[in-house]
């Protein structure tokens, strides 16, 4: 019996660990240009992501996959998550590691990430920087 208690102990630890329930569903932003910025993303709890070329696009652009590294929540109530994405409808492995803050209230989501050849994640959410993106919850 001490076993069992021991496995569901790592499991709930685990699933606590990895939440994503502030993160999965639709993400908007009609002011971005495709060709620059995503206006629409999807994050689904399967691991799979979509872009898509405007918000009333039902067709994705792109589809990737994508896996939490890290997740966190700050002492304001945002939610945190340090992710590794890659594209999965193109020959070339590119990854994008993407550093997200989910607001407290769960409606707006902001991303940054570092030239992704880099391998690594940016330390801060930076508006001015070339990668920034924030999208309302649709």
């Amino acid at each position: 019996m001490p076993n069992d208690l021991l496995l569901l102990a790592v499991i709930v630890s685990a699933a606590a660990d990895t939440d994503l329930e502030s993160l999965i569903g639709t993400w908007v932003n009609p002011e971005y240009n495709p060709t620059r910025k995503t206006p629409k993303i999807i994050y689904k709890a399967d691991g799979i992501g979509e872009s898509y070329a405007t918000t009333y696009a039902e067709d994705p652009s792109y589809v990737w996959t994508y896996t939490v590294e890290e997740t966190w929540q700050d002492a304001k109530g945002a939610k945190w998550y340090k992710i590794v994405a890659k594209k999965i409808q193109t020959q070339e492995d590119r990854f994008w590691y993407l550093l997200i803050r989910i607001n407290p209230d769960g409606t707006t989501c902001e991303e940054d990430y570092i030239r992704s050849n880099l391998r690594e994640f940016a330390t801060e959410l930076d508006p001015n920087s070339y990668f920034y993106k924030i999208w309302n919850r649709e």
